[in-house]
């Protein structure tokens, strides 16, 4: 089924929801443009009566001329006007309707459907569908005054408008065809585009890659990226060369109308040459906007495809609880009483996805395990057992196909896990650093004393991380994120510890860091954590600190095959504690 032929019902609505806001301003755009449509088809039947009119009807018809001149001046003006407003404002909340849709998504179906779609259709498709509102004023306007010279031409002569809508009729069959292969090529372009978006991602996230390996660069830049740039500009090409072929025939085909209009002795032009010029400057006036409307349809058809591959992109994340926004919390971020719990346990919970380097199926569980305040639990395994698949589940990121999640006995539902989710802080093996204290900073903080608090906290934290001299915190934004590995875990851990919530998870933090660095984070800040009363679970491979833990769970193949009880420490750790006594709340 071609992108013709499928229903649009998706996008129309997609597209109404979004202007709901503008309808009074698309009202007053849309009768704008009518009124220049309805002036400029004044104008020229002003200008035909003007023409056969005795000199004694001069002024009054100078005037009306001049007057619908005026009118369609300032039609023009205020459409032109509004529809550019409606067409950056469309684009701007189409761009913040697709960021909430996917921020509100399950992490798994963000996974699943990656980056490059997403960014395709906010940048490209999203640009494509503003540009239907600089096309839309054109098609009205242009629309009717095609209109108005039929209705001017049918009162002229019937026989001559029936011969000009039997060209527009055969020419738009004409025309209609190659829009059906435009659709389909513009489709096509919008797929490619999605692969080269992904390339895209590639050039640079593979940049070190490509400049160790001269015919490695070669064939990805000549080979795959060059192959998705061509195959975009190539469907891009045939699509708008069919447009201009149907174009050149509808023309073409009025072009055989006004010879018809003239020659045919039938039609009766050769009794009257007054009519006759009547008809040529009707039909003459109406050449250009005709040529307008047409060459403005394509825009249209384009802002349809885009609109529907934007439809299907989102309907790939599943339907969020509410619609077009970030579901509240229900536990406030900085607030670790409220999200506090006695027990936290894990019953019968089983989770499938797809493991890529064996090109099966992978399955953890069903897993037993609970949790209580001030414990250190590490969890250690091979790789690919399964140990960040559980920790996401852990912390509600993945929704568990069989069993339940139960916080002081009471089952985490579907509803509730985006306020269960409040409860932990993390820093997994793939962080993102965001530039400043998001969350944990108030943006509407007035006076600033609870930003100037949190920066002296997070400052104090980055100099007994030994990253002072490379980053400070100033109204609640990083100075730079330009750090190693190693690094940016440390800045990764002091934004975890500004949020104070109950259930700290680590995923191989200390993996890139120094001896030194591993030492105090094993011997200092996880027992800190856990004589402040915090559930702390670290995944790991460092078996030299594993006496440590107050448990050592050991996953293999998806299952926990090994639980090794410790003893409880008393060090707790001297690093942070002068630091992080306080109560973190900058809310």
């Amino acid at each position: 089924m071609t992108g013709s032929d499928r229903p649009n019902k998706p996008a129309t609505r997609l597209l109404l929801s979004l202007l709901r806001r503008s309808r009074s301003a698309l009202a007053l755009a849309l009768v704008a443009c009518v009124a220049n449509g309805v002036s400029s088809v004044l104008l020229v039947a002003t200008l035909n009566r003007a023409l056969s009119a005795p000199a004694a009807a001069d002024l009054p018809l100078a005037l009306r001329f001049a007057a619908c001149a005026l009118v369609a001046l300032l039609a023009r003006i205020v459409s032109g006007v509004l529809f550019a407003g409606l067409s950056q404002d469309t684009m701007g909340r189409m761009r913040e309707h697709v960021a909430a849709r996917v921020a509100s998504a399950e992490l798994r179906d963000v996974e699943r459907v990656g980056a490059a779609p997403v960014q395709s259709i906010l940048t490209d498709d999203a640009t494509n569908v503003s540009m239907l509102f600089f096309a839309l004023p054109n098609i009205v306007m242009h629309g009717s005054i095609v209109a108005g010279c039929l209705a001017y031409l049918a009162w002229l002569s019937w026989p001559v408008c029936v011969l000009a809508l039997s060209a527009i009729v055969i020419g738009s069959l004409g025309y209609r065809i190659g829009d059906i292969r435009a659709i389909a090529s513009l489709e096509a372009a919008g797929n490619a585009q999605d692969r080269l978006f992904d390339y895209l991602g590639s050039l640079f996230a593979g940049a070190k890659e490509l400049k160790l390996h001269r015919e490695r660069a070669r064939q990805f830049v000549d080979g795959q990226l060059g192959a998705a740039i061509t195959e975009v500009r190539d469907h891009r090409r045939r699509a708008f060369v069919a447009y201009a072929v149907g174009v050149g025939w509808i023309i073409f085909l009025f072009y055989v109308f006004l010879g018809a209009a003239t020659f045919l002795p039938s039609i009766g032009v050769h009794a009257d040459a007054q009519a006759a010029a009547g008809y040529v400057i009707v039909f003459l006036f109406m050449l250009v906007p005709l040529d307008g409307l047409l060459n403005n349809l394509p825009t249209v058809n384009a802002a349809r495809v885009s609109l529907d591959r934007i439809e299907r992109v989102l309907a790939e994340f599943e339907e969020p609880q509410s619609a077009g926004a970030l579901p509240a919390p229900t536990v406030p971020v900085a607030n670790a009483e409220a999200a506090a719990f006695d027990t936290l346990s894990l019953r019968g919970i089983t989770h499938a996805y797809f493991h890529e380097r064996d090109e099966r199926m992978f399955r953890i569980g069903p897993i037993d395990l609970s949790f209580k305040p001030g414990e250190l639990v590490f969890i250690v395994g091979g790789n690919g057992s399964g140990k960040t698949t559980l920790a996401k589940v852990l912390t509600g990121l993945y929704e568990p196909e069989d069993g339940v999640i139960e916080v002081d006995g009471v089952p985490v539902t579907r509803e509730m896990r985006p306020a269960y989710r409040e409860r932990f802080s993390t820093v997994f093996n793939d962080f993102h650093l965001f530039d400043s204290l998001l969350g944990i900073v108030d943006p509407d903080d007035a006076n600033g004393n609870a930003r100037a608090a949190a920066d002296a906290r997070a400052n104090a934290l980055l100099c007994k991380l030994a990253l002072d001299h490379k980053v400070r915190v100033e109204n609640g934004t990083f100075s730079t994120r330009a750090l190693s590995t190693g690094q940016r875990k440390r800045l990764a851990l002091v934004v975890a510890y500004l949020e104070d919530r109950p259930f700290y998870l680590f995923d191989e933090w200390a993996a890139d860091q120094d001896p030194s660095f591993k030492a105090v984070f094993y011997e200092q800040l996880l027992p800190e954590l856990r004589g402040r009363g915090k559930t702390v679970v670290v995944i790991t491979h460092d078996d030299r600190y594993f006496s440590l833990a107050d448990r050592v769970l050991k996953l293999d193949n998806g299952a926990i095959v090994d639980e090794v009880r410790g003893v409880p420490h008393a060090n707790s750790g001297v690093g942070f504690s002068h630091v992080m006594q306080a109560e973190v709340d900058v809310r």
